[in-house]
């Protein structure tokens, strides 16, 4: 796992700060516009006020509008004069409908097939909404607890709007009374739900990252890729392929935090030691590129804790050896049919070598993926001593993941025990196979006491670390 894992179960129990979106501005109609902020003064064009879109502007619903008497640009009215907005008619000036816009303050709601708006660069489809717009103080910066961005945001009471983001991506957003969704890339097109009867929020995007925050506490966030979609209602900010929620005490680490690298274990092999001849890269083509994980090593199984890496893969998928030498075939007509090459175990493949056959990496095939198994499992080491291939100059590269794992809130039980979940998104997800990339388990974890005043009472305590693959039997 990547440095970005090096968090510890401290990370919970000292804090961290909160605020919640600010109103700037209310009803752009009564206020004076060197009130509103240059970012939230803005009319946004409707070429028309569709049937189904009611529009309230201090609490009077727009119509289209009709001809009243006015000049317009470039014509001349009773006065020889340009007027503002009108043309000529036989008994005086003219007023043109002026063309339908929204502003702050402004409350919509919308009914099938909905409409489409723009602003800031960044479209809005809007299925079927009621929403206000309101000018607040968000946190849009990659960190959290960074200066605050004064923005028009489109505050969803109820319905689904989808999103499109353009150059000024952030600005890409949705606020609801429970969830704070925005983009971070050009072109990034994501959808939010409310529900007011549950009161809750849901955020999933279709193709790139986006951040989804706790409305209350916009510090608390987290990212949802194409295969997570974002919660947050009464039970609190969680992916919905996990059942906890976000700890609302959870913090990005720090140098006072004084962490050491999970794998500085001081076991040998925990960083390095690649095998001799083993050529670093993945199984599956292409082999110089990331691939995803479904399972990582030491996830609690029934019979023990998991002794490989799942790597997504195809069914009937060709399976490559990363290190050349003499193919032994195992558990042959069973689920856990493995190809031995090396120091390397390839489990769920149909062989298409026999044993003592010659194997060259990257060049034989050794196997097919199983029919209905959509991975490959690949151990590395001894059956006593089985190593993390994704360790520091391990075997799988190229491989990161920049998501910070996610911890819950403790459980603290009277004869001194505690219970936390915690686990590990993915930064890396795939599509295109019969399941969605999966979050992992976490490589490791840590805790350190604290007293009431938050100075530490003990060294960091390691409850699990996961450089290496724990035994049948250990305990935690």
């Amino acid at each position: 796992m990547t440095a970005s894992h090096r968090v510890l179960l401290a990370a919970l129990l000292a804090g961290a700060g909160s605020g919640s979106g600010v109103v700037l501005a209310r009803g752009a109609g009564g206020v004076a516009s060197k009130r509103i902020p240059p970012a939230c003064a803005t009319h946004i064009p409707l070429a028309r006020i569709p049937r189904d879109v009611a529009i309230f502007r201090d609490g009077r619903r727009l119509r289209p509008g009709s001809p009243r008497r006015g000049t317009a640009p470039g014509r001349t009215g009773a006065t020889g004069r340009p007027g503002p907005t009108g043309t000529t008619g036989p008994t005086g000036p003219v007023k043109r409908p002026a063309k339908p816009f929204l502003q702050v303050g402004d409350k919509v709601f919308v009914s099938r097939p909905g409409f489409r708006l723009s602003y800031a660069g960044n479209r809005f489809h809007i299925l079927h909404a009621a929403f206000r717009l309101r000018c607040l103080k968000l946190e849009l910066n990659w960190r959290p607890h960074g200066p605050r961005t004064i923005a028009l945001a489109l505050v969803l009471r109820s319905g689904r709007v989808g999103v499109s983001s353009g150059i000024h991506s952030r600005r890409a957003l949705v606020i609801t009374p429970e969830l704070l969704a925005f983009a971070t890339a050009r072109r990034t097109r994501f959808n939010v739900d409310r529900n007011p009867h549950s009161r809750s929020t849901r955020a999933w995007t279709l193709n790139k990252l986006i951040v989804a925050a706790k409305a209350s506490d916009q510090a608390l966030r987290i990212n949802a890729r194409i295969t997570y979609t974002a919660i947050s209602d009464r039970r609190g900010l969680r992916l919905d392929i996990w059942p906890f929620s976000i700890s609302p005490l959870q913090r990005p680490t720090n140098g006072a935090d004084r962490l050491a690298p999970f794998w500085a274990d001081g076991l040998p092999c925990s960083v390095g030691c690649t095998a001799s001849g083993a050529i670093p890269g993945w199984p599956l083509r292409p082999f110089r590129e990331q691939h995803a994980i479904r399972a990582g090593i030491n996830e609690l199984r029934p019979a023990n804790f998991h002794v490989a890496v799942d790597i997504q893969a195809g069914n009937f998928q060709p399976v490559y050896a990363i290190q050349s030498g003499y193919a032994s075939v195992r558990y042959r007509g069973t689920p856990d049919v493995n190809v031995d090459v090396g120091n390397f175990y390839y489990w769920h493949i149909d062989p298409t070598v026999s044993d003592g056959q010659y194997v060259v990496a990257y060049r034989t095939v050794i196997g097919h993926v199983l029919y209905g198994f959509t991975h490959v499992a690949l151990s590395e080491g001894s059956t006593s001593d089985y190593l993390n291939p994704l360790r520091p100059g391990g075997s799988l590269r190229p491989y990161a993941n920049s998501e910070p794992p996610i911890i819950g809130v403790p459980r603290v039980f009277s004869d001194g025990r505690v219970i936390v979940g915690a686990f590990g998104p993915q930064s890396f997800v795939a599509t295109g196979f019969s399941y969605e990339t999966p979050v992992l388990a976490p490589s490791s974890l840590a805790w350190r006491l604290y007293n009431a005043y938050g100075r530490p009472l003990t060294g960091l305590e390691w409850a699990m670390r996961g450089s290496q693959n724990y035994p049948p039997g250990s305990s935690r």
